[in-house]
């Protein structure tokens, strides 16, 4: 089969990857090339997402004709954008004091620049694919012809996006909340919509049923997060310790945070010299505590899972898959996980991982204290999450292969017996988590 000209369109730069989103969209250009077809970067510059980009990392990866940044638009224009913007978020804090759930919602263009689209028109390129990634910026497919194929990487269903994070006592952190309808206009601009678990795909599909069952909608693909694979960490010996990698997200905050008050005093009881090492900008927020190592952001993240040999992913609110999780499969570590950090991963990919209930403090610790003491169990264990993440990938490339060129959007199963890839590109920084995970 042909190479494909494929455009993914992001406000999210990958150049540093230091976040799970980011990491995602970095893989997923990756697994593009991997597949061997030709990608152009396409990056605008959102007040959703302020990282701003390392420019000399991206055109060193993408080729300098292959990595454009869109401009704000003429003076006037930017005004005007900035002034609506300033007017809507007015109002919405007036709705919110007023105590109405409206107050929530974002409108689902109100974030896109009509300059973007004006500029992506321009382009004088012919791409075979186009992939978008997030809903609220799917008004990007409208700019480019029936004939090239269509797609929206959704990262997160956003539809109330609010409500389950106000029913767990967060009253921040969900980002973006968009009405069901408002989220469907976007799912519907393009030929198929990636979702990143069998379960969103699935709660796509209703939601678009419910909502006006003759409108044309469109395929709904599952394409999960590529694990950067190099080699399994080589050594499980470090005992006594464990890491946990995240963002400084309000969601992370209170997992770990329940961890360091319930599961760590319970470790430390039985281990006292136990060490719990922190990753990522999580350790911004974290409190100063005897047991309690914070490594900041880390270039290698396999060095980090060298130096604790043991992952634990307390996480009790969010949505979508945690790449924490996935992390720890690429660098051949097992986790410690709670229920809902687990969510996404079926049970196939479950062998280097130990999952308990949500807020069961005791059975977390009691496999924390276990897994940090015996290097033995952790190497065995490690190997089968790094075997498990080699299956992982090869069933996600098969699926985005199917999404680029529009056949066959079934939701690819990886295959057990599947040929494995000896390596997959590992990222250039410490992934954490992503928005929603």
């Amino acid at each position: 089969m042909r190479p494909l000209k494929v455009a993914l369109i992001s406000m999210t730069p990958v150049f540093p990857a230091k976040a799970g989103h980011s990491v995602r969209i970095l893989q997923l250009c990756k697994a593009i090339r991997a597949l061997g077809h030709e990608l152009t970067f396409v990056h605008v510059s959102s007040k959703l997402d302020t990282q701003k980009p390392d420019t000399a990392s991206h055109v060193e990866f993408f080729g300098e004709q292959h990595y454009l940044h869109l401009h704000d638009g003429p003076r006037g224009a930017r005004a005007v954008f900035w002034l609506r913007g300033k007017v809507q978020r007015r109002w919405r804090k007036i709705l919110c004091g007023l105590g109405y759930e409206h107050s929530h919602y974002s409108h689902l263009d109100e974030n896109w620049r009509n300059a973007w689209t004006h500029q992506l028109r321009a382009l004088d390129r012919r791409f075979d694919a186009v992939v978008v990634e997030y809903a609220f910026n799917s008004r990007a497919l409208d700019a480019f012809p029936a004939s090239t194929r269509k797609l929206l990487d959704t990262h997160d269903a956003f539809a109330d996006r609010h409500r389950p994070f106000l029913a767990r006592g967060f009253r921040k952190g969900y980002w973006v909340s968009l009405k069901p309808q408002d989220e469907n206009r976007g799912l519907r601009r393009a030929d198929a919509a990636i979702a990143i678990q069998a379960q969103e795909a699935e709660h796509f599909r209703q939601q678009l049923t419910r909502d006006g069952a003759v409108e044309r909608n469109p395929e709904i693909a599952v394409v999960s997060h590529f694990i950067g694979l190099d080699q399994p960490v080589p050594d499980h010996s470090v005992d006594h310790a464990a890491l946990y990698v995240g963002t400084n997200m309000l969601s992370n905050q209170i997992s770990l945070g329940q961890f360091l008050e319930h599961v760590l005093p319970r470790v430390v009881s039985a281990i006292p010299d136990f060490r719990l090492r922190l990753a990522g900008s999580i350790c911004n927020w974290a409190p100063d505590l005897p047991n309690v190592e914070k490594l900041g952001f880390v270039d290698d993240l396999r060095l980090a899972f060298a130096r604790a040999p043991l992952s634990v992913n307390p996480t009790i609110a969010g949505t979508g898959i945690n790449i924490k999780l996935l992390d720890a499969m690429g660098a051949g570590v097992p986790t410690i996980s709670t229920l809902t950090g687990a969510r996404g991963l079926g049970a196939q990919f479950r062998n280097g991982l130990r999952v308990v209930p949500d807020h069961d403090h005791d059975a977390f610790a009691d496999h924390v204290i276990r897994l940090s003491k015996d290097a033995d169990l952790r190497r065995s264990l490690g190997l089968a999450a790094f075997a498990d993440a080699q299956r992982w990938n090869e069933g996600q490339l098969a699926a985005l292969d199917h999404c680029l060129r529009g056949d066959a959007l079934a939701d690819v199963a990886p295959d057990p017996h599947a040929p494995r890839r000896d390596r997959w590109p590992a990222p250039r920084s410490t992934p954490a988590t992503p928005t929603a995970a």
